[in-house]
């Protein structure tokens, strides 16, 4: 299982263990695998490569150090493996940065390390062709780049706390930041000091994503915030016009929503979903309202219900089945949104409201 430590607010982190003098500014971290293996990692999606400088950092505590295991991975999952990487190394216990063109692998190792510490690491690419690993704000090591110009471009997710060929890491990470430009060495010094309430605008810049990993959307325990895209926080934006339910007929022409059968056990009346002893299973769909991978919201109120319940797209939870207001926060694996009745079902559905959540919101394994 997949935990977060969390604690008072702006208090040093600590884990019932002694840390070292250097020690990260959070409220939590996300513990991976830190006691045994158990399959645990954060997929956040895909985030394009392309041509640009790249920049990674984390605060790490390595409880078990394994070869290879991934801490922020960017990497194709396949022959020839272009990317990006952040990881423990091969056979030392030491960390890796390493930029594959596709053709060569371009490592810089850090010096050895000890288990059970906290160290603030930072990966710099800077494609005019160096690259360079920083350890609690100190170079470490630098390498040149081959074939800089090259595209790094994949279709495999960028993972926290694993690499492409699932190899997990053992510990605690935390205060994950990557941007598109190269960080100065007087910036790294900075932001390892920093949760993201911290950054000024300016380490912001180029900024594609950061997640403290102190907490996860409150609604779920499987999914957490990209802070630089809110903090979690909605998108103004309403994916449903008047809940869906403006038109008088969900399978008419123009209809937002379609019924999955014809049995006639679904009609929208005032602008309201009325479902009258729906069999287990039917679905009311709108089709192409979200894009698939990305985080969404859903509210709505169940006005009336007299038997059976409702679950919303893809609700693990055995659906609602008294009157109020629920919401839930997914990742959706296509386009249709569905509502969807469990058991025999008689009741009346309002104010459904969708909206996508900012940024790379990572998947807890």
């Amino acid at each position: 299982m997949f935990y977060f430590f969390v604690f008072s607010s702006d208090l040093v982190l600590k884990h019932n263990y002694d840390l070292s003098s250097v020690q990260p500014l959070s409220d939590g971290a996300a513990d991976i695998n830190a006691d045994a293996a158990a399959n645990e990692y954060i997929d956040v999606g895909t985030i394009a490569v392309a041509t640009g400088d790249i920049s990674l950092s984390a605060w790490v505590y390595v409880t078990d150090w394994v070869n290879f295991a991934g801490i922020i991975t960017n990497r194709h999952a396949s022959d020839p493996y272009p990317g990006v990487q952040l990881r423990c190394s091969n056979g030392a216990q030491s960390f890796d940065i390493i930029i594959d063109d596709g053709a060569s692998d371009n490592v810089v190792t850090s010096s050895v390390k000890n288990s059970n510490q906290w160290y603030h690491l930072c990966a710099v690419m800077d494609r005019s062709g160096s690259q360079y690993l920083y350890v609690d704000g100190i170079l470490e090591g630098s390498s040149d780049i081959t074939d800089e110009a090259l595209t790094l471009n994949h279709a495999t997710s960028t993972f926290i706390g694993k690499n492409y060929g699932n190899t997990e890491f053992r510990g605690y990470i935390c205060n994950v930041g990557y941007w598109n430009r190269v960080l100065t060495q007087a910036e790294i010094k900075s932001i390892m000091n920093k949760n993201y309430a911290g950054l000024t605008s300016s380490e912001k810049t180029d900024l594609v994503s950061w997640w403290n990993l102190d907490s996860v959307i409150p609604d779920t325990t499987t999914l957490v915030y990209d802070n630089h895209h809110g903090g979690g926080e909605i998108l103004s934006s309403e994916l449903l016009t008047d809940g869906g339910f403006a038109s008088g007929n969900i399978t008419g022409a123009g209809a937002p929503f379609t019924h999955d059968n014809s049995s006639g056990n679904a009609e929208i009346v005032n602008q309201q979903l009325v479902w009258t002893s729906a069999a287990s299973g039917n679905n009311v769909q709108h089709n192409s309202v979200q894009v698939a991978g990305n985080t969404y919201k859903v509210t709505f109120d169940i006005v009336s219900i007299s038997e059976g319940g409702f679950k919303m797209n893809h609700d693990s939870s055995g659906g609602k089945a008294t009157t109020g207001q629920y919401s839930f926060t997914y990742t959706a694996p296509d386009t249709s949104f569905y509502i969807r009745a469990v058991g025999t079902t008689s009741g009346i559905i309002d104010n459904i409201s969708l909206k996508k959540i900012n940024g790379n919101t990572g998947t807890l394994s």
